[in-house]
């Protein structure tokens, strides 16, 4: 079954990101594939409302905020996505009884929004300066009706999936995913491949992210001297 963009199977979407576009916060970043478009903004280290202090850690807030109206239960899934993979990477014990705010708004959705937003989010958070245990990105796959396997659907592919899978890698442990969320109805083979196909278009993804790091901060040490 041909794909209406004819990408092909394995292939994920043209990359985009802006690192440092936002000046009210402490670091951001906008991170688009395709016409899928997620902006970031970070707030933190900054002073917690006493009944959410934790003595040991410091407290994770994300907000996830739809293109148009407001957030539904789909949206919701997408905010847990962010907070269930940042609660773990975040270095969070080294700024005890502090809050670390999350606040990640779609541009526009066109398909793989979850991932969009675990990778605008890690780009934000290296932009803020918040001690991270690694970079991590993700990657969505969909079974189709006639069983075949895509990445990085648009939203058309994905209306028609049997099941969606997104996956979470860092790139220290790259046979551990960061995190994990798989709907719908597949067999345990179609699980796989889904996990492999995500794990290599994460390391493409990585590899780019990477990029934009180190281009981001060539041009502010050249800014400097």
């Amino acid at each position: 079954m041909a794909r209406p963009d004819r990408r092909d199977p394995t292939q994920i979407r043209a990359l985009h990101c802006v690192l440092g576009q936002l000046n009210r916060v402490d670091g951001s970043a906008q991170f688009s594939a395709g016409d899928t478009s997620v902006l970031c903004g970070v707030y933190g280290p900054v002073d917690v409302k006493l009944y959410e202090e934790k003595l040991d850690r410091a407290h994770i807030e994300v907000k996830f905020r739809p293109d148009i109206g407001v957030p539904t239960t789909k949206d919701k899934w997408v905010e847990d996505a962010v907070r269930t993979t940042f609660e773990r990477e975040i270095l969070g014990q080294l700024h005890p009884r502090t809050l670390v705010q999350i606040n990640v708004q779609l541009c526009q959705g066109d398909g793989s929004v979850d991932a969009a937003a675990i990778n605008a989010t890690t780009l934000a958070l290296i932009d803020a300066g918040i001690p991270l245990r690694a970079m991590v990105a993700a990657a969505t796959c969909i079974v189709r009706p006639d069983h075949s396997i895509i990445v990085d659907p648009t939203q058309e592919e994905a209306d028609s999936a049997l099941s969606t899978h997104t996956f979470a890698f860092s790139n220290l442990q790259s046979n551990s995913p960061a995190y994990v969320d798989s709907r719908g109805e597949f067999s345990l083979d179609e699980y796989n491949a889904c996990y492999d196909m995500c794990m290599a278009a994460v390391d493409r993804t990585l590899a780019f992210m990477r990029t934009a790091v180190e281009g981001k901060i060539l041009k502010e040490t050249q800014t400097a001297l």
